[in-house]
């Protein structure tokens, strides 16, 4: 009996460690967007229209952020039709043998400045999963906003390099040099609820 009470003591303290506040994306003011280096002197910009995500923090500044995405691959946008459909196919995101991108985080840094703090987690495109550092940024929360929730802004970005997940296409220019970058720029604005 004496461990049973024990035993129930540390579940119910342990408990009361998880986060217990959801935080829900909304789509309409937020943005998953990407890009890369075109022809060595511009970017190619892009975003993600269609994903799902799971953010849990009790904490006022987030420093406990718990985040799990994933991202419908197919809803890739550059604003070119013709791109976007190589970019579903096998040269670059194989969609239809990897729908999706997803992201779990595991660990969170406080950062230097207030309210920065680093993210780090697994994500995995294609068939390879890699643990990246997002930089993040809390913009502030709004107790109530105008449909009377409490609202906040998070600011979150990463460089990785494409070919470590098996996004190797490129091509060549006649100028010499490649068509293509191998670091691509993600940045996440998002516009989150508490539910």
């Amino acid at each position: 009996m004496k461990y049973f009470i024990i035993l129930l003591f540390m579940c119910t303290s342990l408990s009361g460690i998880a986060q217990s506040t959801t935080w829900k994306v909304d789509d309409l003011h937020s943005k998953i967007g990407f890009s890369v280096e075109h022809m060595m002197v511009s970017e190619t910009e892009g975003t993600f229209d269609k994903y799902e995500a799971v953010i849990l923090s009790d904490e006022e500044s987030f420093s406990d952020i718990k985040v799990d995405f994933k991202i419908d691959v197919s809803s890739v946008n550059t604003r070119n039709e013709v791109r976007d459909k190589h970019l579903r196919a096998n040269d670059f995101f194989n969609v239809e043998k990897y729908p999706a991108i997803t992201f779990k985080s595991v660990e969170v840094i406080k950062g230097e400045k207030e309210g920065s703090f680093l993210i780090v987690g697994d994500l995995t495109i294609r068939d390879v999963t890699k643990r990246v550092t997002f930089s993040a940024t809390h913009k502030g929360t709004i107790v109530k906003d105008a449909f009377g929730h409490t609202r906040a802004g998070l600011l979150i970005e990463t460089t990785i390099n494409r070919q470590d997940y098996g996004v190797a296409y490129n091509g060549d220019l006649e100028v010499g040099g490649l068509m293509l970058g191998n670091d691509v720029d993600i940045l996440c604005k998002l516009s989150i609820v508490k539910e």
